[in-house]
């Protein structure tokens, strides 16, 4: 215990107060990710554009660049060509050549693509294909420098956005939806609120708090706040902290909204060094506790929670205590909304893994200033535990950090 005061003072690991006093690590790479493949994206669209314009809108070499392109983009349902009275030319994959032909120049995107020969990303409109959609469109010009068209891809927001976001939350307190700035909502790990809109519809009405949110998330690119809704559209009422911020194409923005239940926040203290130094010993006992390591050794999920959530409720001001195994496999904790659940240290996937690894490569305690998946910073302190001279991996306790 004499070493006790570099727990207040020689951290591992500091984050600055603008950085993880705010936006959550996991939502600055799924927006970073998301960019990325807008990026890649206009790319692609670009070049199938440049070999259309050799081609022409129809015939076997504009198939062969639609069929490129489809398959370059993995979320895309259909890729097509546009001519400039607003019919779609040319389809794929074959499901949607019966649609070959069809006027589409009422549409919103068509209509600023003629009118502008620039690209651009509609709202989600519902496709003469049949399905909500998304479409990307990018002006085709002859070697002439003649405006011929356009090329187009459509695609579902929300297996766009799956793709990206569902790796990333996979084991993390931490979830993550998006909108467009007129209030539909692009993509949910509930797949029931998929295209409802948060201004307007009626599964939101009751809830003002997040209505208000919702429009001040339209307004302006990036921000927090906190609102009550439903655990999902039948589940209880929680308090959600919500965190947002932008990503855009052609100059058009959609939100990504990171949120994490507010469950527990009554019994969050703030970090003092009273206050870590009463938790660090509770967790020097708790390590040595014969019951916890029996259950540890044996995996036995239901025992472990039961002990981690006496341990919790005995020692105030943590935030939660969790388990990483001896491979780096952050098994569990609690509370839940509060902790990582078989979370692979080794993915890297998080900008505290190395030092999470490092730690507990060492099997010795340590602590680590750190941020949260969902948001703030940490004071993690951590002890390893053994069991007749088996490493256990180490539990470890969190406190919030304030500024």
């Amino acid at each position: 215990m004499k070493n006790l005061c570099l727990l207040f003072f020689s951290f591992l690991f500091i984050v600055s107060a603008a950085e993880g006093a705010n936006q959550p690590v996991m939502l600055t790479t799924a927006q970073q990710q998301v960019t990325a493949v807008f990026e890649r994206l206009d790319t692609g669209l670009k070049k199938a554009a440049g070999k259309l314009g050799t081609t022409g809108l129809t015939g076997e070499g504009a198939r062969q660049v639609l069929t490129e392109a489809c398959k370059e983009f993995s979320y895309a349902v259909d890729c097509a060509t546009v001519d400039t009275k607003g019919r779609l030319t040319t389809i794929e994959p074959a499901q949607y050549r019966r649609f070959e032909g069809t006027d589409i120049s009422a549409q919103e995107q068509v209509k600023q693509m003629l009118k502008l020969h620039k690209p651009l990303l509609s709202q989600v409109f519902r496709s003469v294909e049949g399905y909500d959609a998304v479409d990307v469109e990018y002006p085709v010009f002859n070697p002439e420098g003649r405006f011929i068209g356009s090329v187009s891809v459509m695609f579902k927001p929300e297996r766009f956005l799956g793709e990206i976001i569902q790796p990333l939350v996979k084991g993390v307190p931490l979830d993550i939806w998006a909108m467009e700035q007129g209030g539909r909502i692009l993509y949910d790990s509930d797949q029931a609120q998929v295209g409802l809109n948060v201004f307007t519809s009626s599964a939101y009405q009751p809830y003002q708090q997040l209505v208000l949110l919702a429009q001040k998330i339209a307004a302006t690119p990036q921000g927090d706040g906190v609102y009550r809704f439903k655990k999902g559209l039948t589940g209880p009422d929680v308090d959600k902290k919500a965190y947002w911020t932008s990503v855009s194409l052609y100059g058009v923005s959609w939100r990504l909204v990171g949120i994490h239940l507010e469950q527990n926040a009554k019994e969050r203290i703030s970090w003092s060094p009273a206050a870590a130094v009463t938790a660090e010993q509770a967790l020097d006992t708790f390590a040595a506790d014969t019951s916890l390591k029996a259950a540890l050794t044996d995996g036995n999920k239901d025992t472990i929670m039961k002990l981690f959530g006496q341990f919790y409720k005995a020692t105030p001001g943590i935030y939660s205590v969790q388990w990483i195994d001896a491979k780096g496999i952050n098994r569990f904790g609690f509370p839940v909304e509060n902790s990582l659940s078989e979370y692979d240290c080794n993915s890297g996937k998080g900008t505290s893994d190395r030092q999470f690894l490092r730690i507990l490569h060492k099997q010795q305690p340590d602590v680590l200033e750190a941020p949260l998946f969902e948001g703030r910073t940490g004071y993690f302190v951590f002890k390893p535990v053994f069991r007749d001279g088996r490493y256990l991996g180490m539990i470890y306790t969190i406190k919030l950090k304030t500024y």
